[in-house]
């Protein structure tokens, strides 16, 4: 019964007994892994969990009336440490098998308590794990060499001191454990910090963007969001659209991260799992406009470089085609993207009724040094009842990215002033403003005026068709009036 059970073992640990030079390196892994857990969950809850592992558990067995079955039964829960030479030792998979049992797992039941982990010290593939093992929640304490694609074991202590992923990594399994002896026993502690939001599918996704994944994951997770999936998606089609759609029915944003690689197809299918799950998504909100359904969010990283042509040319067709009803696409860095999406779910959960806009937010970029061109005419614009949003002040020589893409997201209309700036610095300002709906922008602006002596710039002009256009060579009050003018009209 879950809620009140009491339990002489937080966590049992299991890992094979290996042979030779191999079981040496498997039991001192395996003890750094259990000392440095307690050390975490201590540091974050304020109370060291009590923990049995796989050779204490040896030790126990010549006591009167113990065995297997009735310490498992004493653990609430269980931790598997798993490698491809694991997976060869038949005592090893029989221990998993009683664990099995103990925790009273079956395959596609309610995981919403997970009472079985596996952590992951090599690639294992899901046809050498037991059936039970390949749908358990798990932690991959290696990394994937993008150049070779070779694996790399994380290991505790390293020559060049770099355990960071690793740590990252056991502070997520600390928290998920944590979320679950709490389910379990019903305890909880003060230092916790309570899921109280929304659930927000969090699309898998490939191996190079899955660091980023795991540091936005555990980002929402502080923040009180509940993250689906538990455990991994199945890579069989029907399987995997069944299991999504469930996600999808309980979550209010749907977030994909995209990376260089396109991925293997699942089975059954002609899209790899990264793609699937977008169309999957896609075709959830279009077949159910009657319901509330999640937003989806698609982040593909800037400056990204595609690995093959498959990829470039699915990230183009994305980029075209998937920016529609309840999908948004934004092509920014890593922490742009985390603004933008934090300010699209604090306006998803606010329960704050937001007055209607006034529609006078007029947006104006200019270079650095061109202030003093530019002064009197602001004036001219804040008389006529505008508030302007000046292009950010620069601190030395810094300027702003994310404070610019607020600029773009909350403006009624822009005007760019190029003056003597380069053609490159007014075509990419042009670019920034096609690329506006990506970053969150629900609206289109009401009126772009650009002033520059060169008509002919950036070729992405025609996706802003939708957008009324002003072109004038200098700036003048006579311009600058006609511009408020006709936004005053809409």
């Amino acid at each position: 019964m879950i809620g009140n059970m009491e339990y002489t073992y937080d966590i049992y640990i299991s890992f094979a007994s290996l042979t030779g030079t191999e079981n040496k390196q498997s039991a001192e892994w395996a003890g750094k892994f259990c000392e440095f857990l307690c050390l975490i969950m201590e540091r974050l809850y304020g109370k060291r969990p009590s923990v049995l592992s796989h050779d204490r558990l040896i030790n126990m067995q010549n006591l009167p009336g113990e065995n297997n079955m009735s310490i498992f039964a004493k653990s609430a829960v269980f931790i598997v440490i798993l490698s491809p030479e694991s997976l060869q030792s038949a005592d090893f998979l029989k221990e998993l098998e009683e664990i099995r049992q103990a925790a009273n797992y079956t395959p596609g039941s309610d995981t919403s308590c997970q009472r079985i982990f596996k952590a992951v010290t090599m690639p294992v593939s899901q046809t050498e794990q037991p059936d039970y093992l390949k749908s358990v929640l798990g932690y991959n304490f290696y990394e994937i060499n993008r150049y070779n694609k070779k694996a790399i074991p994380l290991q505790f202590t390293d020559e060049k001191g770099n355990t960071q992923k690793l740590w990252s990594r056991m502070v997520d399994l600390a928290y998920d454990i944590t979320a679950s002896l709490t389910d379990l026993t019903g305890r909880s502690s003060e230092n916790a910090t309570g899921r109280n939001k929304p659930f927000i599918f969090l699309a898998e996704t490939s191996f190079d963007q899955v660091e980023n994944r795991d540091m936005l994951r555990r980002e929402l997770q502080h923040l009180g969001y509940n993250i689906l999936p538990l455990i991994p998606i199945t890579e069989e089609a029907n399987s995997a659209k069944q299991e999504i759609e469930k996600y999808l029915s309980q979550s209010i944003m749907a977030i994909h991260m995209l990376g260089a690689w396109y991925g293997d197809f699942i089975k059954n299918s002609k899209y790899s799992l990264l793609d699937f799950q977008i169309r999957t998504v896609k075709d959830y909100i279009n077949n159910n406009p009657n319901i509330t359904s999640p937003e989806q969010v698609i982040w593909i990283p800037s400056e990204i470089k595609p690995t093959d042509q498959r990829q470039s040319l699915y990230l183009k067709r994305l980029k075209r085609d998937e920016a529609q009803y309840k999908t948004e696409i934004i092509e920014s860095p890593f922490e742009v993207f985390k603004t933008v999406l934090n300010n699209k779910l604090t306006e998803l959960t606010s329960n704050v009724i937001k007055p209607v806009s006034e529609k006078n937010k007029l947006y104006v970029i200019y270079e650095k040094g061109k202030q003093d061109k530019i002064l009197r005419y602001l004036d001219i614009m804040r008389h006529k009842g505008f508030e302007v949003i000046e292009t950010d002040s620069w601190n030395g020589d810094f300027y702003s990215i994310s404070r610019h893409i607020h600029n773009l997201l909350i403006a009624d209309a822009v005007l760019i002033y190029k003056g003597d700036s380069t053609t490159d610095w007014l075509n990419s300002k042009i670019r920034d403003l096609v690329k506006a709906p990506g970053y969150g922008k629900s609206k289109p602006f009401r009126a772009v005026e650009i002033i520059s002596s060169e008509k002919a710039a950036d070729k992405s002009l025609i996706f802003l068709k939708n957008v009324p256009l002003n072109w004038d060579d200098e700036i003048s009050s006579d311009v600058v009036n006609h511009f408020l003018e006709q936004l005053v009209k809409k």
